[in-house]
């Protein structure tokens, strides 16, 4: 087994492998896996019949989803998973939001099947040497993806660092893009040597990131050279007791994202990046500070922390807030799918420019009905209802049509503000194109209101 790879790719594996790599003129390949969560237990439960339907579910969503455009190359499927390839990590990640998104309009679409739960894992890496595909390379590749994959749970999608650092730029400089990036920390995987750092990429209308469950962790812990420092520190506070004590801070484990302190001032730290432990240089005066990293118009990471004189270690310890967000689409058929509708309620923190923390709830629904046009039966009319509720007070309801042709493309997305405080805003999108529409009412950061 230590020779060969572990899903046994085929000649004819390599070979289109290797046909594809060459019509991308690449030697770096990102390798995607899928599988269903739970699907042996499904079909003992639910029968064979019915998990071959929920597998011919996944297949249609993932091939679609990679090889749409010539994207990316189905490699095999292997049971109730499918490995792919791509030339481009942001285009690997982009079509696994995709097949998220898919999987969640085909389980609202076949409410008489089990709930199709796909999750996913990414991994990039050279496959070939000397313009020449490597199976050895290919297999340690997929092996790690493989690994990856199995950690995730269903609606999950976990990248390694090398996808995460070329696919991120790409897609935060999209505009529109509603997308959480969350570093997990590092995890010992089985057949694997070095302890792997697990990334999640999430759409953050749908859920929220979430670490694996059931697998080791590497603990991160302090230098020996910080540890001696904090001893030191606590005997220099013994002694001094009664003297005044200039505030020393150090951040341990901080990641990359831009950090404000109150609001106001960059965090900066000194040393470089891979050092597990920084200083702050920074200035922090005795008491209770506020940190901030402005993730996206909808997401942003909090952390209170309490500075004391003497030396202060800071844990990275951040904690995303999600502003509500509720979205439906309807890709209408008669007779089948005709309306959708939904209510969600939202418990969410927001701080003011004096850095005092508001807690908030937020009660939002929105529905969707199309008819055909009866003036016009190349028209499609869609009814839309929203409301939004926010701490016991209405601030926003309407009932509104929209029409779209039904036979060419003419995508229409609109969206406007209905209501604005000094910390956020709340705004109603729309798009509709030929028999589909979305409708989305939710919050954003004030600060992101013009832009």
């Amino acid at each position: 087994m230590e020779n060969r790879t572990p899903l046994d790719l085929t000649n004819q594996d390599l070979s289109s492998i290797e046909q594809y790599r060459l019509r991308r003129q690449t030697s770096v390949l990102v390798i995607l896996f899928t599988d269903i969560k739970g699907f042996t237990e499904i079909g003992e439960r639910r029968g064979e019949r019915h998990a071959v339907e929920l597998l011919r579910g996944h297949d249609e969503i993932v091939v679609r989803a990679v090889e749409e455009g010539g994207a990316g190359l189905v490699v095999k499927h292997i049971g109730d998973s499918v490995m792919a390839v791509f030339a481009e990590p942001s285009t690997a990640v982009e079509r696994a939001l995709r097949i998220q998104e898919e999987t969640v309009a085909f389980n609202e679409s076949h409410p008489e099947l089990e709930t199709l739960g796909i999750r996913i894992g990414l991994h990039m890496g050279q496959v070939a040497v000397e313009n020449q595909t490597q199976l050895d390379l290919v297999g340690r590749h997929v092996n790690r993806a493989s690994r990856v994959e199995a950690l995730a749970d269903a609606g999950q999608i976990y990248l390694t660092y090398p996808v995460f650092d070329s696919a991120r730029g790409w897609l935060r400089a999209q505009t529109g893009r509603t997308l959480d990036w969350k570093l997990h920390g590092s995890y010992v995987l089985k057949g694997l040597a070095d302890p792997v750092e697990i990334y999640e990429v999430v759409d953050v209308r749908r859920r929220a990131p979430a670490a694996p469950k059931g697998v080791r962790r590497k603990l991160r812990l302090l230098p020996v050279w910080l540890a001696v420092g904090v001893l030191v520190a606590g005997a220099g506070v013994l002694y001094g007791f009664h003297r005044y004590q200039r505030t020393e801070v150090y951040f341990t484990n901080w990641n990359k994202e831009l950090t404000l302190v109150d609001q106001q001032q960059v965090l900066a730290l000194a040393g470089d990046r891979a050092q597990e432990s920084r200083a702050a240089i920074t200035p922090f005066s005795v008491g209770r500070h506020l940190l901030h990293q402005d993730i996206n118009d909808q997401v942003r990471n909090y952390m209170e922390v309490d500075i004391k004189r003497g030396l202060n270690v800071i844990p990275a310890a951040m904690v995303p807030v999600y502003l509500p967000d509720l979205e439906r689409r309807l890709d209408f058929e008669p007779g089948r799918r005709e309306q959708v509708e939904a209510q969600q309620s939202f418990a969410y923190p927001v701080y003011d420019k004096e850095n005092r923390r508001h807690e908030m709830k937020a009660e939002l629904s929105v529905a969707i009905k199309g008819v055909p046009d009866a003036a016009d039966p190349d028209h499609m009319v869609f009814q839309c209802t929203w409301k939004a509720v926010e701490n016991g007070v209405v601030i926003g309801s309407d009932t509104f049509e929209l029409k779209s042709p039904t036979k060419e493309d003419d995508r229409q997305t609109r969206r406007i503000v209905v209501h604005e405080s000094p910390t956020h805003f709340w705004y109603v999108r729309t798009y509709t194109n030929r028999r589909s529409a979305e409708l989305e009412v939710g919050a954003a950061y004030i600060e992101y209101k013009n832009k």
